[in-house]
């Protein structure tokens, strides 16, 4: 049977999603990133089909959403970076409340996320060698070029942003994987993506699988094409998705 805990590790208000009979016991540990305007408690059945592999999930609520929701800037995207840059800044918190208390099993950690936690996850594989396994659904590995089209839409629509606008989000040059990939480093990434995906472009996902996929780092390194699918996850995914961490990180 499946439990679901709540905690709150510092400011981070987390559900942990792990196999009652496992709860005290070391076990792979994924952390999976929700996306934009949603919460932990919306990919639940994600964790539940990764906690029946036998894997400890964490499901934390990133700055600006669930329980520490808080308006919107009217600036775009403002609060969307600082949401992601939030992810990123806890990671280590929440990965440290686990190794303490002896909970992640042979160091096997993986990460995931859709949409903004794909980004959130693309993003931790340029600075967390650490990870064993990673899963981008429908998030951009190219963080500068969704940064860039988000600007242009918000010229065309007239709405304010400031000129600086990339400066001030200059953060991402650091954490952009399409400008490092090699530190995917020969770890296992798979990627989904669907073609008729409204918000986040499917080109910039293909195009960065397109140009690395021969490169040797890259050599585990998968791509799912959703055909005509939309910025939508389906239980079929849920499962692929399960079983990708269950074949990387477990027995």
């Amino acid at each position: 049977m499946v439990e679901i805990l709540q905690r709150k590790i510092q400011d981070v208000p987390i559900l942990e999603v792990v196999n009652d009979e496992l709860r005290n016991q070391a076990t792979p540990l994924v952390v999976f990133y929700h996306g934009w305007r949603s919460e932990k408690e919306l990919v639940l059945t994600q964790a539940r089909k990764l906690a029946q592999k036998k894997v400890r999930v964490i499901l934390p609520d990133a700055m600006n959403h669930g329980l520490r929701q808080q308006p919107v800037s009217s600036l775009p995207s403002f609060t969307f970076w600082n949401s992601i840059q939030g992810n990123l800044a806890e990671f280590d918190l929440i990965l440290d409340f686990y190794q303490q208390r002896q909970l992640i099993l042979n160091h096997q950690i993986g990460v995931g996320g859709y949409s903004m936690g794909g980004m959130t996850t693309g993003a931790l594989l340029t600075q967390h060698p650490e990870i064993k396994a990673a899963t981008i659904i429908m998030g951009t590995p190219n963080l500068n070029a969704y940064a860039k089209l988000v600007r242009e839409s918000a010229a065309k629509w007239h709405r304010y942003l400031p000129a600086d606008m990339a400066n001030l989000t200059s953060w991402i040059d650091h954490y952009d994987l399409n400008l490092q990939p090699q530190t995917i480093a020969h770890r296992p990434v798979l990627f989904w993506h669907g073609t008729e995906d409204e918000r986040i472009p499917y080109a910039q996902s293909r195009d960065f699988f397109d140009r690395i996929h021969g490169e040797p780092y890259a050599d585990q390194v998968a791509f799912i094409t959703g055909y005509q699918a939309k910025h939508l996850v389906k239980v079929p995914l849920m499962i692929k998705i399960a079983n990708f961490f269950d074949y990387y990180l477990t027995d």
